[in-house]
């Protein structure tokens, strides 16, 4: 999952960044309301906070196994972005737009990876030692 991790890491930096630029004002969102900065800035720093525990605990936010933040973080992220929507539909419309929506394919995207990943590896293992046919290994010399 180191990819994985990689490219949980970057999203997670990339959504705090988001923040800050919206916490101070940056380009769009200069003319916005405070209530808006800061209810569309928070909620890029959970998604960051999301993303940054998939990359921190090395088996993302859609797992199979480990703590529940692993297996159901996605869902987290889906509601995030619900919330998102919700403040970019109340705000004016000069004042931003809504990029984040991408979020949502990111830990699917992340959990293909890493399921193509494994199975290329048990693939090629089976390759490079080859089992008997009754599925015992061949004495190796």
């Amino acid at each position: 999952m180191k990819l994985g991790a990689a490219f949980y890491a970057v999203m997670a930096v990339l959504a705090v960044v988001s923040a800050v630029l919206v916490f101070r004002g940056y380009g769009a969102y200069a003319e916005a309301d405070q209530w808006y900065l800061i209810a569309r800035g928070s909620v890029f720093l959970l998604i960051g906070v999301m993303f940054g525990i998939g990359a921190v605990t090395r088996r993302g936010l859609m797992s199979a196994e480990g703590p529940r933040i692993s297996r159901s973080g996605w869902i987290v992220v889906i509601a995030l972005l619900c919330a998102e929507f919700v403040v970019y539909a109340l705000g004016d419309d000069g004042w931003g737009n809504f990029p984040s929506i991408a979020s949502i394919f990111i830990p699917p995207f992340v959990q293909r990876l890493q399921d193509k990943y494994y199975e290329g590896r048990q693939e090629a293992e089976r390759e490079l030692n080859p089992e008997a046919p009754d599925g015992v290994r061949p004495p190796t010399v």
